[in-house]
C-alpha cells in the first residue's frame, strides 16, 4: 500500500440543503446528515454536514460542509468524479434536475463520462464502470 493516499474531501457549500439534493438525490451518492464534534468548535471540522465514507476496498470520507467565513469559504474550481452503476439514469435525473450540462455523455478510456456543474459550480463527472 502507497504511503500517500487520499482518504478525506471536504467541499464548503454555499447551501447545504441544495448541495445535498444535488449530492445525494440526482447523483446517488449516499451521504447522510452529520452534526459530530460540533462542541469542538473547529472550524474546519465538525458541526452540520453530511458525509458517507466508502469502505470497499481503499477507505475514503466524502463530506459537504457549510461554508462559514472567514475559515471556510464556498468551494470553487474542484473536479470530482464518480464511477455510477446506471449512467443513464443518473444522467437523466441530472438533467431533470436542471443541472448544467457541461459535457454530454463521450466515450472515455473509463468508459462513458459526462460533466456537470454542481451547485456550486464545481466540475462533477459521472462515469459507466467498465468491467
Amino acid at each position: 500500500m502507497p504511503a500517500h493516499r487520499l482518504t478525506f474531501i471536504a467541499l464548503n457549500v454555499s447551501d447545504l440543503d441544495r448541495s445535498l439534493v444535488f449530492y445525494r438525490d440526482v447523483l446517488g451518492v449516499p451521504l447522510a446528515a452529520a452534526d459530530h464534534d460540533a462542541d469542538l468548535r473547529d472550524v474546519w471540522f465538525g458541526g452540520d454536514h453530511a458525509a458517507f465514507s466508502w469502505t470497499d476496498g481503499a477507505f475514503l470520507h466524502f463530506a459537504l460542509y457549510p461554508a462559514r467565513l472567514p475559515e471556510r469559504p464556498v468551494t470553487r474550481a474542484v473536479q470530482l468524479g464518480f464511477h455510477v452503476d446506471d449512467f443513464e439514469a443518473v444522467h437523466e435525473r441530472v438533467i431533470g434536475a436542471a443541472s448544467p450540462v457541461l459535457m454530454a455523455p463521450r466515450e472515455e478510456p473509463w468508459g462513458t463520462t459526462a460533466r456537470y456543474a454542481d451547485p456550486d459550480g464545481n466540475i462533477v463527472s459521472i462515469s459507466r464502470r467498465t468491467a
